[in-house]
Order: structure tokens, then sequence, then C-alpha cells
């Protein structure tokens, strides 16, 4: 089987992972579901007035979860949704949900920037480019894969 993956690629995708346990540890701290952090994140960035479906495509997230997520934070009078133009639907804070999105997630940006700016510019570019440039190939290869038959 030449399928296994190589000491590098287990490590990159080790640390795609604790990366995203780290985000997974910061939403369980404020009793969220990583897609709930995500959706007021994502709100908080962008500003009042995204829809599901920027959501959607900035961070791969189903429709479905984003609608059953959104759902449950507008139970929670965290946010409302608005009807916009033909099916898109609006995201807007309520004074509550802005207020805790302020206090708790502003902070996760902060987190962010700092990390960025304890490194290096030449190391945050080149950490960038080679991201840019694997995801790149990996669509491309993908593109490929996809087309092939499988069968079970």
């Amino acid at each position: 089987m030449k399928s296994k993956q190589n000491r590098t690629l287990k490590e990159f995708d080790s640390l795609y992972k604790m990366i995203d346990d780290v985000y997974h540890e910061i939403a369980l701290s404020m009793h969220l579901t990583d897609s709930a952090f995500l959706i007021l994140y994502c709100l908080l960035e962008l500003g009042d007035g995204c829809s599901q479906k920027d959501i959607c495509k900035l961070y791969s997230i189903s429709k479905q979860t984003v609608n059953s997520s959104v759902k449950s934070l507008e139970d929670k009078g965290v946010l409302i949704r608005k009807a916009g133009v033909g099916r898109d639907i609006h995201l807007f804070f309520t004074e509550f949900g802005r207020e805790f999105s302020e206090k708790h997630i502003g902070p996760v940006f902060d987190m962010e920037n700092a990390t960025f700016e304890s490194m290096e510019p030449s190391e945050c570019e080149q950490l960038l480019s080679l991201t840019r440039k694997y995801v790149q190939i990996l669509k491309k290869n993908m593109k490929q894969y996809v087309l092939e038959e499988k069968e079970i």
C-alpha cells in the first residue's frame, strides 16, 4: 500500500489539527460550538449585515451547519436574521450579542494579531506564501482525484 503519509505531511496535519484545537478550546471556554464561535467571529470581523452565505464561503462550513447554529444563537438572543435579496439571509447582533462578542471574541483578534506580531515580518510572509502554494497545489491535485471513478 503506497498511500501512507510521509513524516512531513503527518507533522503538517498534526499542526493544522493543533491550530483547530486552539479555536475549539476557545469556543468551549465561551460555551459555544465551533460553528457558533465562527459565526460570531465572522460577524464581528465583517460587521452587521454579513450574509450566511458569506460565512459559509469564508469558513467552508455547510449551509445546514450555519443555519442550525444561527437558529440557536437567535434563540439565545445573540443575533437576529433579516431577509436580503433573493434567498440571502443577513445577520445582525442584538445588543447582548454585540457586547458578548466584543468582550469575548474581540480578544481573540488581539491574540491572533499578537501571534503574528511576535514573528518576523519575513516569517509571516513565508508562512502565508507557502500555505497559499500548498492550498493551490492541493486544489489542483484534488480536482484530478475527484475526476477518477471510485467504487466501494
